[in-house]
């Protein structure tokens, strides 16, 4: 046999309290993001700061341009399959001097296809925007580093009208894949 409830077992207070959680709890949805249109068609404020977030290697060539492995097979190191040990500097327009290195977190043993991302703590602030920064690849040596490739990426508005400030870009050369994410500023 089951109970039913009758009115008196709900308080007015108890009611009170449940239509306040129901609401706190719809509260909590966060509002959608509204973009002007004009004629049907998002209006994209323009942009003048960039920053780059994060650094990812997406594929390099398993072999160096000589046919070699990247590195000496040495198994007091656990270098058994001659992978490079990789790195990156970033040089900004018209200069040579690095102005971000990640040396000292360089990435052991990396197969052709890993997928390797560098989040940068802080930002690295690109100006003037609209310029062109490099990305220099090498593979960890002592004495010295060998240099893998280099990769330019354009760092201002986009050609493309539906999205001239992608989240992320990507940049191919000989076997390389590399992509940066862009943190985009009015």
């Amino acid at each position: 046999m089951g109970v039913t409830p009758n009115k008196s077992n709900f308080s007015p207070f108890f009611l009170l309290l449940t239509g306040l959680l129901v609401l706190s709890l719809a509260g909590c949805q966060e509002d959608p993001i509204l973009q002007p249109l004009e004629n049907g068609v998002p209006v994209i404020t323009p942009k003048t700061k960039a920053s780059i977030t994060a650094i990812q290697i997406n594929t390099h060539p398993e072999f160096d341009l000589s046919g070699g492995l990247w590195d000496t097979i040495d198994s007091t190191t656990f270098d058994t399959l001659g992978r490079p040990d990789i790195f990156f500097n970033i040089t900004a327009q018209g200069t040579t001097t690095p102005v971000l290195w990640s040396q000292n977190s360089h990435f052991l043993n990396c197969g052709p296809n890993d997928t390797i991302p560098y989040y940068l703590l802080t930002p690295y602030a690109v100006e003037p925007f609209g310029s062109t920064i490099t990305l220099n690849l090498y593979d960890y040596e002592l004495p010295d580093s060998t240099f893998m490739e280099s990769l330019d990426f354009f760092i201002g508005e986009y050609p493309d009208p539906a999205n001239p400030y992608p989240s992320s870009i990507t940049q191919t050369k000989n076997g390389y894949s590399v992509s940066v994410g862009i943190k985009w500023e009015d």
